[in-house]
């Protein structure tokens, strides 16, 4: 009689739980060795893990990354080589994957091992414009992206504003 019959339903899940985050940190060690680089290599190739969805990186292949390497903080993301920024992916199964399956060295330490593979920055990037005009960095749109305080006053002053209304 195999012992996972012995195991009530709760216990089963329990061990397919722990089972499955055992798997996901030793794939994590994995990737960083020489023979799981090379088997990411081809992933990436074909872009398994999608592309960047920035218009200037014109469909950049991007590797996962975790923002963790604890289980059960993130799900993973995916970094795009030619911007360096980091994105959701857009599959819904690998939106679902712990990040720290993948950990937080793995994108960096592959560019790092394959620099042929390092594309270029974005030679463009996007500058927002109102009636052609280029918003100054000195306005309040540049602000409020980078004062957390600035950004929440103006989105309850939005918010009264549209009670307001009703």
């Amino acid at each position: 009689m195999p012992q996972e019959d012995s195991l009530n339903e709760e216990q089963q899940e329990i061990v397919e739980s722990a089972a499955e985050m055992l798997y996901g940190l030793i794939h994590a060690r994995y990737i960083v060795t020489s023979r799981g680089m090379h088997a990411m290599y081809e992933k990436y190739r074909i872009a398994s893990f999608g592309r960047c969805p920035r218009v200037f990186c014109q469909g950049q292949p991007v590797l996962p990354v975790g923002m963790s390497d604890l289980p059960r903080n993130y799900t993973v993301n995916v970094f795009c080589p030619r911007c360096h920024e980091l994105f959701f992916p857009k599959s819904t199964r690998q939106a679902n994957v712990d990040g720290a399956y993948f950990g937080t060295t793995f994108p960096h330490l592959y560019l790092m091992t394959h620099p042929e593979i390092i594309p270029a920055r974005p030679s463009q990037s996007y500058a927002p414009r109102v009636y052609g005009f280029k918003i100054h960095s000195s306005s309040l749109y540049y602000r409020a992206k980078d004062d957390p305080e600035l950004a929440e006053r103006n989105r309850q002053r939005r918010s009264r504003r549209l009670e307001g209304r009703k």
